[in-house]
């Protein structure tokens, strides 16, 4: 039947006296009734339950379940009215997945957020340094005009240098200047430097030689030939080559001594360009180092003739190779005892042995004024940067190592290397040694005021900006 059957009972309702119609008592009789109705039955409340419980893919709510047990699973549980409900722990798995879900959502909120605060970090900095780049073309613009000035004046130099050069001429010496013949391939300091010369530093001995070498090897890391290069056993090396030595550089030779010059000259120092500056005290012997082709161009420091034969005593004497018994007097050294009679005269004109007259100094002069650049140790920033200028050297490209070469050239010609251990005064004017050293070093100190001179006069090509504007107000306070 479609639909269902309904009994009622009917108790009490009745009297079981009932009047009818007619008056007649009737006898209340029990009995029971059968309604049939077509109407489905209502089907009852459903739970208000999230409509993820019903559509839920866990298989823990999709197996069938059957009233005869043959496939109740044990993840929720039927009703009377046949609806399938959760069980605690499956209802708990699914609050988790709803909050892990709600976590998932604030992290990639929060994703977002950062890469928007990145991307205005960003847009920050590039900002920046566009204000930057801008700044410094605004002051690169600003550049003075002198500055200019010596940018162009570099520039011409370097076109010059690198101007296609004319074949070298025998230089021909004039009658009575035989002299000169040993320093023919010496270049003249007039002349325009050539690619091929060669830096040449004549060294006179207590004049600060020894710090002007570690200038240009330590300072400027040029590579040197002097009496180095010859140490570890390389003064038997049959080939030129440049060795590290004490973290230096050096041509494997030695340029102080004659049959080091003969040897370097054999194997070719000055056409092999080696070396960035060649040393030794023996001018007229060193000039067998250079050709035609391949000129020297030399330069030399000062100092005083009577300073430099008081530190000479004091060093042969007090030094760590004294060679002189220090009971010697500086009196007694200076009538003989020890002492270097006219040195620079001597060395520069080769007259080793004899009198020296004005003849001689005059030829020192006059090899000084064609050969030398000129340069004194009390003035000695100035030297230096004339040196670099004539010998063709500069200063590390690099701001921070240039500072470093810096520093280090004025902490040497601070402290000076080689000088004497032992403090020591100048003997005074009027006293009898300074009167026996000025005797012995008479032709020195002429060539060296000769020499001031020459300082003076080569200002103007090689000489610093400061220097030159201080020669100019000497001579306007001059001729006045």
């Amino acid at each position: 039947m479609d639909g269902y059957e309904h009994t009622s009972t009917q108790r009490g309702l009745m009297s079981d006296l009932h009047h009818s119609s007619s008056g007649r008592h009737v006898k209340k009789q029990d009995h029971h009734q059968t309604f049939h109705t077509n109407f489905p039955m209502p089907e009852p409340p459903k739970p208000n339950l999230s409509s993820a419980i019903y559509t839920s893919t866990d298989s823990l709510y999709t197996t069938n379940y059957r009233h005869d047990n043959s496939t109740v699973n044990q993840g929720y549980m039927p009703t009377r009215s046949g609806m399938v409900f959760r069980s605690t722990d499956s209802t708990n798995r699914a609050l988790m997945e709803i909050e892990l879900k709600k976590k998932d959502s604030k992290m990639r909120k929060r994703a977002a957020s950062l890469i928007f605060v990145l991307f205005l970090v960003t847009i920050t900095i590039l900002n920046m340094i566009k204000s930057q780049e801008a700044t410094m073309i605004k002051n690169s613009q600003s550049v003075s005009e002198a500055s200019r000035a010596s940018q162009l004046e570099n520039q011409i130099e370097e076109l010059q240098i690198n101007q296609v050069e004319s074949p070298p001429e025998e230089e021909v010496i004039e009658e009575g200047n035989e002299f000169l013949q040993p320093f023919r391939y010496f270049a003249d300091t007039n002349t325009a430097r050539r690619k091929s010369d060669s830096n040449f530093f004549f060294h006179i001995p207590r004049s600060g030689g020894s710090t002007i070498k570690q200038i240009a090897g330590k300072c400027l890391g040029k590579t040197l030939a002097s009496e180095v290069g010859v140490r570890d056993g390389h003064g038997e090396d049959t080939m030129l080559q440049v060795v590290n030595i004490d973290g230096h550089k050096y041509v494997n030779v030695d340029t102080t001594n004659i049959e080091g010059l003969h040897r370097s000259s054999n194997l070719g120092l000055a056409s092999s360009k080696l070396a960035d500056m060649m040393s030794s005290s023996y001018f007229e012997e060193a000039g067998m180092l250079f050709d035609l082709e391949h000129k020297g161009r030399a330069m030399t420091i000062f100092r005083h003739p009577i300073e430099r034969a008081v530190s000479h005593y004091y060093f042969i004497t007090r030094g760590d190779k004294a060679y002189l018994d220090p009971s010697v007097t500086i009196e007694d050294y200076a009538q003989g005892n020890g002492i270097e009679n006219n040195w620079i005269c001597r060395f520069l004109t080769g007259k080793m042995e004899g009198e020296i007259t004005k003849v001689h100094l005059e030829q020192a002069k006059e090899i000084l004024r064609r050969n030398f650049l000129v340069g004194f140790l009390d003035d000695g920033e100035e030297s230096i940067y004339r040196i670099m200028k004539y010998f063709d050297w500069d200063f590390d490209p690099d701001e921070t190592l240039r500072m470093q070469q810096e520093d280090c050239i004025k902490d040497l010609l601070k402290d000076k290397t080689n000088a004497n251990e032992v403090e020591y005064e100048i003997p005074k004017r009027g006293s009898q040694a300074n009167a026996l050293i000025k005797w012995q070093t008479q032709f020195d100190i002429k060539l060296y005021e000769y020499a001031e001179k020459m300082f003076d006069e080569q200002t103007k090509e090689f000489g610093s900006k400061a220097r030159k504007k201080l020669l100019r107000k000497k001579k306007k306070e001059a001729g006045k």
